[in-house]
């Protein structure tokens, strides 16, 4: 369950594992400093002084042989700067396997808690997980695990999540077999068992067009900004062309963020022409660094849009990647957001390898052809409506998407209200709670497990 909560904690984390010019260097891999945890917290700190957007804020006084890990040497720099909720330390291991590899273990399956029906909701489901082979959807709830009732045990005022998932999967290995019942969107009653296993994780969710008064729309769900979904891009842009759309709307409701040359590959696929050879990012550091100009690039692909509008839905698990792509469009074309505020990170990782840990600490901050970068509380909405999970994707019965779409249809809002009630909540495993960073930054709202 770990590698899980890495995936979803990087993502987060993350804007850039692949930022330009400033590409993952080595510190060190020297045998003499990797053996001796003093000489490994001295060889982060001096990277730390040399590259760490505040480096300010490091205390001269650090007693190196105090720390243990060099996790703890992070959190120690992080509670003297408390604007950074963002660097963290992993293994290369781990890395590797989320950036470079998409793999995971687990059911490939993500899920919301309705506290007010006692359920949880599946949010998305990868393609060929266990999760898909036995025929879970978004929509889907799942109404008891192991026989263990949701409804009576989340009815519970003293009810824990953190205790709940910790019990459940104290024992769980990838040989065992889990069973969930769940209730379809037909109300259909299943109950049905599957194991964890290797999953491939793959980014497009759904790429679709929309008849509407706009026209034809254009309805891409994208989740992540990892470099193998660069040629699934590649052909959801042809099939736009091929569908001659005049509108486009981008549902990154759950995109945490990832590479900086995914970001960037979108964003040129959807302002095309218009956007072609101009600033996508002006990156700054300390004062150390000068940090290159980066331009819109299609990185090598080549279907694109040359769109004048674009609405994006969001969501506070809008993260990072996803908060710079929207900023860098906004010079250029007119952006729309639909859904709820975003998560709020502007700045982005050099992410670097010190033996056999990554290091991903804040070392710019991002800023778009008109020099805005600030947005730390969040980049808002001009449509505010909520991600009730009412369909499969590109279900006009989702509040989110009948939006947009109301929004291209009319240029303005529509009235329906958003009451608080209708939000889903967090999913909380115990997982979550495995670093102390956690504590330090806002978590998202729906959990990959």
């Amino acid at each position: 369950m770990k590698s899980l909560f890495l995936i979803l904690l990087l993502c987060i984390l993350l804007q850039s594992c692949d930022e330009g010019a400033q590409e993952s260097p080595v510190i060190t891999v020297d045998p003499n400093v990797c053996l001796d945890q003093t000489a490994k917290n001295i060889a982060l700190w001096d990277y730390m002084d040399d590259w760490y957007l505040w480096n300010e804020s490091l205390n001269s006084s650090t007693d190196f042989g105090d720390f243990s890990s060099l996790e703890d040497l992070i959190n120690n720099i992080k509670e003297s700067n408390p604007i950074d909720r963002f660097s963290f330390i992993m293994s290369k291991a781990e890395y590797d396997d989320v950036f470079v590899n998409a793999v995971d273990v687990s059911y490939g399956m993500a899920a919301k808690v309705d506290d007010i029906n006692n359920e949880l909701v599946i949010s998305f489901v990868f393609d060929n997980s266990n999760a898909q082979k036995i025929g879970l959807s978004r929509g889907d709830r799942i109404i008891a695990i192991n026989d263990i009732d949701l409804h009576s045990v989340m009815a519970d005022e003293h009810f824990v999540w953190s205790v709940f998932w910790s019990e459940l999967w104290a024992t769980t290995d990838i040989s065992q077999d889990v069973t969930f019942t769940r209730r379809t969107l037909e109300g259909v009653i299943i109950t049905q068992s599957m194991k964890q296993s290797q999953v491939t994780t793959n980014t497009v969710f759904a790429t679709t067009v929309i008849e509407s008064a706009a026209g034809s729309i254009g309805y891409l769900v994208y989740n992540s900004f990892i470099d193998p979904s660069s040629a699934d891009l590649n052909q959801a842009f042809a099939y736009f062309n091929d569908k001659n759309v005049d509108e486009l709307i981008v549902d990154l409701r759950y995109n945490h963020g990832g590479t900086s040359r995914m970001s960037n590959q979108l964003g040129s696929q959807i302002g095309g022409d218009t956007v072609a050879g101009n600033i996508y990012n002006k990156p700054t550091n300390n004062a150390n660094h000068q940090s290159d100009i980066e331009l819109f690039n299609l990185n090598g692909v080549e279907h694109y849009l040359n769109m004048s509008r674009v609405v994006f839905i969001t969501t506070q698990e809008s993260s990072s990647g996803s908060e710079v792509l929207i900023n860098s469009l906004k010079p250029y074309i007119d952006v729309k957001l639909v859904g709820q505020k975003t998560f709020g990170k502007p700045v982005g990782m050099r992410v670097s390898q010190l033996c056999d840990q990554m290091i991903l600490a804040i070392t710019h901050h991002n800023h778009n052809a008109d020099g805005f970068g600030d947005f730390f509380d969040g980049i808002a909405v001009d449509c505010p409506a909520v991600d009730s999970i009412a369909g499969a994707w590109g279900d006009l019965n989702d509040p989110m998407l009948s939006e947009a779409v109301y929004l291209l249809e009319n240029n303005q809002c529509s009235n329906n209200q958003v009451t608080e009630h209708q939000s889903l909540k967090p999913l909380y495993p115990l997982y979550l709670k495995m670093q102390n960073s956690l504590n330090e930054f806002h978590l998202t709202d729906s959990n990959t497990f």
